[in-house]
């Protein structure tokens, strides 16, 4: 039976912001080839983890990212397997011309944002022998860019149930950044609004400060610059 092992990638990139009070504009983009599919091989030999790690290395001239498997199904060419990746735009050294960073976002919890066009989709909850399973249902007539949204999406969901409980979020930071910066990804990913001053209080003891000041507010007081410091065996809030 073969195997096919899928990746999706997401990056966290910046969108420089006219306004230099305020920070870059944050988004999330995918790792797509030309033809907006996700980076995928069969499984010949060899452990799945390393292989996807030597592929993904090779597109983004980097090994600068964090890579775990997310969940398998039954497809009509085997076996599915896809991992989540995650990084920051600065550990894209030099990406493969063959592959492209797509935008992504999910909105209002029933459409999907992809490059530049939206596609509604629903959840369904079917609930059999005391257990639930959720039914991705999107709306496109493109099999091939059914099967990258529902990977992007199942993938994506598990991202957002984490941030809350490990240290996932900081996974897309770069080398450093500002506890602001931290919290307008939260907010992105969790599609919510938080308390500045709580938010800073549940992150600070994860937070390293370094002899670094943000350099994109010439005028303005520097805001102070942080680097993640892992605490074994805790959540990050």
């Amino acid at each position: 039976m073969q195997v096919n092992l899928i990746s999706c990638i997401f990056v966290l990139d910046n969108e420089k912001n006219n306004n230099i009070r305020k920070n870059d504009i944050k988004k999330l983009k995918i790792l797509v080839d030309q033809k907006q599919s996700l980076p995928e091989m069969i499984l010949e030999k060899g452990g799945m983890k390393q292989l996807i790690k030597k592929q993904i290395s090779k597109i983004i001239g980097s090994n600068q990212f964090h890579l775990e498997q997310v969940f398998t199904f039954d497809s009509k060419n085997g076996i599915d397997i896809t991992y989540l990746g995650i990084t920051n735009i600065e550990n894209i050294k030099k990406l493969d011309p063959n592959y492209q960073l797509m935008e992504f976002k999910i909105e209002d919890n029933n459409k999907i944002l992809f490059g530049n066009k939206t596609y509604p989709y629903k959840t369904i909850e079917i609930e059999e022998n005391n257990n639930i399973e959720y039914i991705h249902e999107i709306k496109t007539k493109n099999n091939n860019l059914k099967k990258t949204l529902l990977n992007l999406l199942v993938s994506y969901k598990k991202i957002r149930n984490n941030v809350d409980n490990t240290d996932i979020l900081f996974k897309f930071m770069g080398s450093s950044f500002t506890l602001e910066e931290v919290r307008i990804l939260y907010e992105l990913i969790k599609n919510i609004t938080v308390d500045k001053s709580n938010f800073r209080k549940k992150i600070m003891k994860y937070c390293e400060k370094i002899d670094q000041m943000n350099e994109t507010q010439k005028g303005f007081r520097p805001s102070q610059k942080y680097r993640f410091k892992p605490l074994k065996g805790d959540s990050w809030i």
